[in-house]
């Protein structure tokens, strides 16, 4: 009988179960208002308890209406099973029959079953609040919440090696890779790993006219000094086996007058 399974209330089956009837007797078992997940109509469930004669054997779907004009009643069976058994049928039926005897002077329940079926905006947040409440769902919110969390806070770390030579050699990112010193502008000479020739200059990187007096060279629209140190380079720029440091741009030189 369905009293021996544990049953906490919710969804059961195409049908959401509401409040449940007290004192139908426990011959009947457990009836309770519910909904059509799917159509928002109102339904009443029947439970049979371990009182109960009887309990369903084959799964039966029919359709019962009445007409007044002519006066008649009618039974539609939307699906039987293809053994199914009359008999069954009727113990179906007249179990519902005893429920619904039992509820008919309850206003609650004409109330529910005259009402019409609920529209699609209440059993969308009837759905969401049932949610809110599950545990497993409160425990995926809090994951997703230290997720979203983690990816905010997280940076990305300093390319390096392979990473840092493609760096040198886009044509986009135009400022010298951080690991690559500029002489000239600073007086500074770098090492630790060689970058491919850029296919145009730095952003910090001083312009024509270079000043060979200084050792300075043009290569691709930018300024460039040769390194006595022949490759592997440490941190330069290695072209067509030299290495080479960058020029960084200079500083506006301040205006001079002239004494007369």
């Amino acid at each position: 009988m369905a009293d021996k399974a544990t049953w906490k209330g919710g969804r059961l089956g195409a049908f959401h179960l509401g409040r449940r009837y007290k004192d139908m007797g426990a011959d009947l078992g457990r009836v309770y208002e519910a909904h059509d997940v799917h159509t928002g109509e109102p339904v009443v469930v029947v439970m049979p308890g371990q009182g109960a004669d009887w309990e369903p054997t084959e799964a039966w779907q029919v359709r019962v209406s009445s007409h007044v004009a002519p006066p008649h009643v009618a039974l539609a069976v939307e699906h039987a099973p293809s053994t199914g058994k009359v008999p069954e049928l009727s113990a179906m039926l007249d179990l519902l029959t005893s429920a619904v005897e039992r509820l008919e002077k309850r206003d609650e329940v004409r109330t529910h079953l005259t009402r019409g079926p609920i529209g699609p905006w209440r059993r969308w947040t009837g759905r969401a609040r049932r949610l809110l409440r599950s545990r497993w769902t409160l425990a995926a919110a809090g994951v997703a919440i230290v997720a979203v969390a983690a990816a905010f806070w997280w940076r990305p770390p300093a390319p390096e090696g392979d990473e840092r030579m493609a760096l040198a050699g886009d044509a986009v990112a135009h400022t010298t890779p951080p690991d690559m010193s500029l002489v000239n502008g600073s007086d500074t000479l770098p090492d630790a790993i060689a970058f491919p020739m850029p296919d145009k200059p730095y952003s910090n990187q001083a312009k024509p006219p270079c000043k060979p007096r200084r050792g300075e060279v043009e290569i691709n629209g930018g300024c460039w000094v040769e390194l006595t140190k022949r490759p592997p380079c440490e941190d330069t720029v290695e072209y067509k086996g030299k290495c080479y440091a960058v020029v960084g741009e200079r500083s506006p030189r301040p205006p001079q007058s002239i004494q007369e």
